[in-house]
């Protein structure tokens, strides 16, 4: 009898763990490093910072270091497939970055009169909400410069902006860097990408040209975009 119960007792546990092995080979997980940001770790494991929020259930847009992330949930997947597959006359939602990433040739010209209305206004000073070169703020910046250069953008802050713009994976001069966690949590910096990852915003020097690549911004950057008012 103890025999038999034993026996049962170690059926049990092995096909418990046999169970919880299937489910932790199901999910593929990824635990933050120091510099990471949400669009790095995205980015890395072919997600879009909304798929990769909505895995991990996220309401805001900062990580920190040693927190694990999903990045792959193989069940989770195979539904998302099915439905695309049974819906595939539907247009999908999601923001992914776009395959070509060239503008028109008229817009080329817009891009490259933004960054001329852009360069003058260096030494402009930082002032809080400014949008007129008595003094910008960041994302007051953006909207003066691209308004002049003829892109009737309303007044946003940078999350606004975010919203308003689309990924781009390959940046000419005149698209957009958006930075996160700098003055506050989340998406929190914009400015306008010159090539060669240097880029002009409103930093608390004032209207000033710097690096993505310096351990500052490299550890902040969240991803280059392009406003949809641009074709």
């Amino acid at each position: 009898m103890k025999k038999t119960a034993l026996a049962f007792i170690a059926s049990l546990m092995l096909a418990t763990s046999i169970s919880v092995g299937s489910a932790d080979a199901s999910t593929k997980t990824y635990v933050v490093k120091p510099g990471d940001t949400l669009w790095k770790v995205a980015n890395q494991h072919k997600l879009t910072v909304a798929e990769l929020k909505s895995l991990n259930k996220l309401t805001a847009d900062s990580i920190k270091v040693n927190q694990k992330l999903v990045v792959e949930n193989k069940s989770t997947a195979a539904k998302t497939v099915s439905s695309i597959n049974s819906l595939h006359d539907t247009k999908p939602t999601v923001d992914k970055p776009v395959v070509s990433t060239k503008p028109s040739a008229g817009s080329s010209a817009l891009m490259n009169k933004v960054v001329d209305i852009a360069m003058p206004l260096q030494g402009t000073p930082y002032v809080w909400a400014g949008v007129t070169p008595n003094g910008f703020d960041c994302s007051g910046f953006i909207y003066y410069v691209y308004n002049q250069a003829g892109v009737k953008i309303p007044r946003l802050d940078t999350i606004g902006m975010y919203d308003r713009s689309i990924s781009i994976k390959d940046p000419v001069i005149g698209d957009l860097l958006f930075f996160e966690n700098t003055y506050r949590p989340g998406i929190s910096h914009i400015g306008i990408y010159l090539g060669d990852s240097k880029f002009i915003h409103a930093g608390t020097n004032g209207i000033e040209v710097s690096s993505a690549e310096s351990p500052y911004w490299s550890q902040r950057f969240l991803g280059y975009k392009r406003f949809k008012d641009i074709k």
